[in-house]
């Protein structure tokens, strides 16, 4: 009451500042109270709705962009040609799918004519798949036939394994005649390469046909296990 008696002693001009100023620090705090109120309030509201109810989780999830999803895919690998023989690591279910993928294999004992498979019959040995008996195929071609199962290692990486499935029989190779084709048909020959075909026709041409591939032997490109590599393949 002390107060508000000496309040009304002060001068007018004193009256009207003290009065002012008590307006401006009330009308701020009515406006830091009022929008305090609604920052928090929205503040709520917007955590509250940025974490998607528990039910509505499938829902939200079809409704983001494709590019917002995160997916998670389950992926097998199979290895070339080693899958069957790796397949027994696989859990169970990827381990039938692994075999189911392969035709069936032969069992120990059994064999197959190299020279008469194709690449479907090729398959059916264990550890030979696509890749592999392609290049058995092809590689069999280059060479006009196969006269022995140990060819098979000139094929890089061919698993050692499968050649126990395998046999020759009656092994009629395609023979080239060393005296009448030329250089560039000669070095088409996986066992001949262009210093071995020179050789050949640098031979016919000052000496003559050639009788035997001994003829050769002088040559340092004709050593004795290169023409006996060669033999199966050549006739004069």
């Amino acid at each position: 009451m002390k107060i508000l008696s000496e309040f009304f002693y002060l001068r007018k001009s004193d009256r009207k500042v003290i009065l002012t100023l008590l307006c401006v620090i009330a009308i701020a705090l009515v406006v830091i109270f009022l929008t305090g109120g609604e920052n928090s309030e929205s503040n709520a509201l917007v955590a509250a709705d940025s974490v998607p109810a528990k039910q509505n989780y499938r829902d939200s999830f079809r409704r983001q962009p494709y590019r917002d999803r995160t997916v998670y895919v389950r992926t097998k690998v199979v290895y070339r040609d080693t899958a069957f023989s790796r397949g027994k690591a696989l859990v169970d279910v990827e381990h039938d799918s692994v075999v189911a993928h392969y035709q069936t294999k032969i069992k120990a004992g059994e064999h197959i004519v190299l020279n008469t498979a194709d690449t479907t019959q090729l398959k059916m040995v264990p550890g030979i798949g696509s890749y592999f008996a392609r290049k058995v195929v092809q590689y069999g071609q280059r060479l006009g036939g196969y006269v022995s199962i140990d060819q098979l290692d000139e094929i890089e990486n061919f698993p050692l394994d499968a050649k126990d499935y395998l046999v020759i029989e009656n092994a009629h190779p395609h023979k080239l005649n060393v005296n009448t084709l030329s250089l560039n048909d000669l070095k088409k020959h996986p066992y001949i390469n262009f210093y071995q075909a020179r050789a050949i026709t640098d031979y016919r041409r000052l000496h003559g046909p050639l009788k035997s591939l001994q003829d050769l032997r002088l040559s340092k490109d004709f050593p004795p296990e290169t023409i006996a590599r060669l033999t199966p393949y050549v006739e004069y």
